[in-house]
């Protein structure tokens, strides 16, 4: 299944950062996006972040039309906040509204997430306090028997974060201690790719594909992903040049790996080129994607 992110200011009503509804492609409304998106081919939106404690009645009426409209939902869930309790809705509680009604909808849900980062500190520390909150979520979905997967998803090295989830081996050191059929990998195509790129001193995309791949046991964990292509503004660029990901190569060695999860698109629409109009660059990467998952 293809999936595709929305940023939360839309589930918020608020479409526009830079120009006017940019965060929508500059559809007259979410709706018109949505129906842009079904006919093109996907088939799940993402919503993009939905923190812990955020007001979930806010997001309610657009996660309703996102079911409505016969697509699936996904979560980019965050970590952050302190929300004790033994039932999931309460140590997440924007997500009461999702966990009472998913199953009118879909078999089950699954939340992409980002380790504990922080400004400044130990990473090993940091490593022990996201395997902490993991095992204590997991005892929770186990007592609750929910069909949730969560993975853990790589993400870019930046000088400015400790951060123990920036590489593959972070990643995969996490999954392992955890070690629970509720928590896999978020495989973030684009932070790879970005983190390659760095390693090799390349300030943009080389025209002929590095194609480098995660090891084996990192392709066998991955329970879904995020995919946006490289470009002078950096990462969530459309995938309009084919240099911009070796999407195809990446596609291939997931289904070799036997991946059943959503491909789900994760673009930031203010740093797309001008080159062609939001919603062209949006839905031929989409058209791109849908090739590429045959």
């Amino acid at each position: 299944m293809l999936g595709f992110s929305l940023q939360s200011p839309v589930f918020l009503g608020k479409p526009s950062l830079d120009s006017p509804n940019d965060l929508i492609a500059h559809y007259e409304k979410v709706e018109l996006l949505l129906d842009a998106l079904k006919t093109a081919g996907i088939g799940s939106i993402e919503v993009r972040i939905l923190p812990r404690g955020a007001n979930e009645e806010a997001y309610r009426g657009l996660i309703q039309q996102i079911w409505d409209a016969g697509l699936k939902l996904t979560v980019h869930g965050h970590v952050a906040g302190e929300h004790p309790g033994t039932r999931f809705a309460e140590i997440y509680p924007s997500m009461s509204y999702i966990l009472k009604n998913y199953h009118k909808y879909q078999a089950g849900l699954t939340m992409a997430l980002h380790a504990f980062d922080a400004k400044s500190g130990s990473e090993e520390e940091l490593h022990h306090h996201t395997v902490k909150l993991l095992h204590e979520w997991v005892a929770v979905i186990d007592s609750e028997q929910l069909p949730l997967k969560i993975g853990i998803e790589n993400n870019r090295k930046k000088s400015s974060k400790v951060d123990p989830g920036d590489s593959i081996d972070g990643v995969q050191r996490i999954v392992n201690e955890v070690d629970s059929p509720y928590v896999g990998i978020t495989w973030d195509m684009g932070h790879y790719y970005s983190n390659l790129m760095d390693e090799r001193g390349l300030k943009s995309p080389p025209e002929v594909h590095m194609e480098d791949l995660p090891p084996a046991a990192f392709l066998e964990r991955v329970y879904h992903t995020h995919i946006h292509g490289l470009g002078l503004t950096g990462t969530h660029n459309p995938l309009t040049q084919a240099r911009s990901l070796p999407l195809e190569h990446y596609v291939g060695s997931l289904q070799r790996a036997g991946y059943q999860g959503v491909y789900n698109l994760e673009l930031t629409m203010n740093k797309f080129d001008a080159d062609r109009s939001l919603s062209e660059h949006v839905l031929a990467s989409v058209q791109r994607l849908k090739e590429a998952t045959p």
